[in-house]
């Protein structure tokens, strides 16, 4: 995972930006130049809301000006710090969407966001950002929640040998691939984790995996990425569950798993497994994507 452009998603009007922080941390190692973008939207400024067609041109110039001001604020001690920074705004309805566009018209290696906890109402209700992107975004999306890194890192590599949860199994590489980059880069070292857990029987009778095959494919996973059997680690319990165990037991720094977009009916009946544990990691998360993501005019309807 080569890091030569990182594109970071600053949150408007917040006293905090944890993405922009481990941005400049990502940049010092790797080079990387940062472009800081502000997405807004703000229904008062549109046209006839409030004000007449020529008002609310004229607010909205003022009002991204403004915007602009302030992502120069953040970039100017950067670029005196030797980093290379650049800043845009954009406007629209709904903000992530110009994100994605962005994201797909530069082409950045990384895109990082902050994030916080979500509850349940909020997550099925609300069309929040952080979901949108986790299906949309194109390129991989790292979602920062705070805190340093240790100086030797862990980055934990969610996998799936079994390929039945809807995910291709090139996945996995590109998963592996991010985890062995971002490793590289910090001096880090890379683990895999993969939740073998199976349904229950028409909801009654729990079910227990063939512990001998799941170790060896995930082994053979590890074998053909230069990984040693140490590295392996499974569970036969529930990715939501499992997984954030696993990553606060090992210490983990960052999270690397993959999501697939769904169809929208879908997405609000059971999700994907990037929404179901997000909330419950505390640890930075990246997801990665399958080589071929939809259009935009099969996303934005």
């Amino acid at each position: 995972m080569e890091l030569n452009k990182i594109l970071v998603v600053i949150d408007a009007d917040a006293d905090e930006q944890p993405a922009l922080a481990r941005a400049v941390q990502l940049a010092e190692k790797s080079g990387a130049g940062l472009e800081l973008m502000l997405a807004d939207f703000n229904a008062y400024l549109e046209d006839g809301f409030y004000f007449d067609p020529v008002q609310a041109k004229q607010l909205r110039y003022e009002h991204g000006d403004q915007r602009l001001k302030e992502l120069e604020s953040l970039a100017e001690p950067l670029r005196k710090q030797g980093l290379n920074v650049s800043a845009l705004t954009a406007w629209g309805n709904p903000p992530h969407a110009e994100i994605v566009r962005r994201v797909t018209e530069s082409k950045p290696d990384l895109v990082l966001k902050s994030t916080r906890h979500h509850n349940k109402i909020a997550r099925l209700l609300l069309s929040n950002a952080d979901w949108e992107l986790v299906r949309y975004c194109p390129a991989p999306l790292m979602l920062v929640k705070g805190g340093d890194w240790p100086e030797a890192p862990l980055f934990l590599a969610s996998v799936d040998p079994d390929h039945v949860h809807d995910k291709p199994a090139s996945l996995d590489q590109r998963i592996i691939a991010a985890a062995r980059g971002l490793a590289s880069v910090f001096s880090g070292t890379v683990q895999l984790f993969h939740s073998a857990w199976i349904p229950p029987l028409s909801g009654v009778f729990p079910l227990k995996p063939d512990s001998a095959a799941e170790s060896n494919k995930l082994q053979e996973l590890a074998d053909s990425n230069g990984l040693s059997a140490e590295a392996c680690h499974w569970s036969d319990e529930e990715i939501s569950e499992s997984l954030p165990a696993y990553a606060d037991e090992s210490g983990a720094s960052v999270v690397v798993m993959g999501a697939i977009s769904r169809s929208r009916l879908d997405r609000i009946l059971i999700g994907n497994t990037a929404e179901k544990v997000l909330d419950a990691l505390e640890c930075d998360v990246l997801v990665i994507k399958p080589e071929k993501m939809p259009a935009q005019s099969q996303i934005f309807i």
